[in-house]
């Protein structure tokens, strides 16, 4: 469990859910982790709460939207921890699956921001580092609504898709130069995102082959292991971790 000792991580939306086990999944791999989220006191307890908490690890606090935002937390992160080796990009709302006759353009723009843009920013910002060593990885989380339209309103579902996009591009842009790009799908996982919409989605959930929600840590192993030397020949790659929804 210590094939991330001597490296440092970057877990955007770290503060709960999925971003906040994938913090925890790479600090108990052995990664220095700097846990940013949007919300000052969520990012804290996170990096706190890992092992060798604040003396080993990095709360920052960043609206992934914000330009100068992310690149103040960056280059922190890169200050702090000696460089950026591993970025998980998990920040994201949903659109609460409005219809785009009944979606304003400041909502449709906000998620655009947050789900897609901010995967952007925090890949551009960390890029750099990226390159001096020769080497890294990204992890990008996308959605089920990604791969399918059944999954989230029109904004969500458009971001997701956008995200597969810039994974692929920033692979065929970057894996030459040492650096991988892959994202993951999650389906229905129990996040604090994700939970309020439990009976709107409860005949989806039963419904799967899997018959279940995830737990946010499955999907923090998934991404620990596309960050991971064994993932070395994984590039611009969308992996499915939805219980077998897209298969039926």
């Amino acid at each position: 469990m210590g094939e991330f000792e001597g490296k440092a991580a970057l877990v955007t939306g770290a503060g709960s859910g999925i971003g906040q086990a994938v913090a925890e999944e790479l600090a108990r791999r052995g990664a220095r982790v700097a846990a940013l989220d949007v919300r000052t006191d969520a990012a804290q307890e996170t990096a706190a709460g890992l092992p060798g908490g604040t003396e080993r690890h990095l709360a920052l606090t960043a609206d992934v939207t914000s330009v100068d935002e992310v690149d103040r937390a960056v280059n922190a992160a890169v200050d702090a921890l000696g460089g950026v080796d591993m970025l998980a990009n998990v920040a994201g709302i949903p659109d609460d699956a409005a219809l785009c006759h009944l979606m304003s353009p400041d909502q449709w723009q906000r998620v655009l921001s947050v789900d897609l843009t901010g995967p952007f920013l925090a890949a551009r910002a960390v890029l750099p580092s990226m390159l001096e060593r020769g080497a890294g990885a990204i992890v990008n989380v996308s959605s089920l609504a990604g791969l399918v339209a059944s999954a989230g309103g029109v904004a969500y579902t458009a971001a997701k898709h956008g995200v597969l996009g810039l994974t692929k591009r920033l692979a065929v842009e970057y894996g030459p130069l040492g650096i991988r790009a892959n994202a993951v799908c999650p389906g229905y996982i129990a996040t604090p995102m994700n939970l309020p919409y439990r009976e709107m989605v409860k005949e989806a959930v039963e419904a799967t082959p899997a018959g279940r929600w995830a737990e946010p840590e499955e999907v923090a192993r998934l991404v620990a292991y596309l960050l991971g030397p064994d993932a070395g020949y994984v590039l611009g790659a969308a992996f499915s971790i939805d219980g077998g929804a897209t298969a039926l």
